[in-house]
């Protein structure tokens, strides 16, 4: 025969209690005990130029807000609770509600989002004419195969932000581009061996120091 269950702090009947030492109802055990722990502010690093959000020091790919809430409260998630999320706005803040479920009980907490606008390292490098390659392209139709590598620099910055032209220079004798990454180059020579038969010359210049180390930029002479 099952002994009808009571709990000991509002007297109801219930069919489980939860808890260690002192067992509590579904309705009781939120009010004195937290299924999740929220914090009462929650700070959102977002890059203010791609909306990128910042995540445990990487910047990840989310930029709905609706993405970059999961992902970050799914920092507080804890084992068997599930959650749902709800946000608004008042008095030009924000706000979220959690709605915490473990089994019978429920919980909900509130929250204050502040959101911190920022630039991402790549963005910053971006904006600031960064480049790691230094792409110097000679000989005849030039112009042709100029745009045939803006296009291919296009595509290889898609599926990365970090690769990236950086600019382009119209000279005397072709265009110089400015590539971000070793990665974006390599691409783009690829492209060039695939289609044309040119003659390719590396070469570093110096360009400072860094923690006592000679740093240097690789150039790269194409002739086609």
């Amino acid at each position: 025969m099952e002994l009808t269950k009571f709990c000991p702090r509002c007297g109801r009947e219930t069919d489980r209690l939860y808890g260690n030492k002192k067992k509590l109802c579904p309705d009781c055990y939120p009010d004195v005990n937290t299924l999740l722990d929220i914090p009462n502010i929650v700070e959102l690093d977002i890059c203010s130029i791609c909306g990128r959000m910042r995540r445990q020091g990487e910047w990840i790919e989310e930029y709905t807000l609706e993405e970059q809430l999961a992902a970050k409260f799914e920092k507080f998630s804890e084992p068997g609770v599930e959650m749902e999320l709800q946000y608004w706005e008042e008095n030009e803040k924000m706000f979220v509600r959690v709605h915490a479920f473990k089994g019978d009980m429920k919980a909900d907490y509130d929250t204050e989002i502040k959101i911190n606008s920022e630039q991402c390292k790549v963005c910053s490098q971006f904006h600031g004419g960064f480049y790691k390659v230094k792409m110097q392209l000679r000989g005849d139709k030039t112009d042709k195969i100029s745009n045939e590598i803006v296009d291919k620099a296009a595509e290889v910055t898609n599926e990365g932000r970090k690769n990236f032209l950086a600019n382009v220079e119209k000279t005397d004798n072709g265009y110089d581009f400015y590539l971000s990454t070793e990665t974006i180059a390599g691409q783009i020579l690829n492209m060039l061996k695939s289609r044309y038969d040119p003659d390719v010359k590396r070469s570093y210049e110096l360009i400072g120091e860094d923690d006592g180390q000679r740093v240097y930029r690789n150039v790269i002479s194409v002739r086609v």
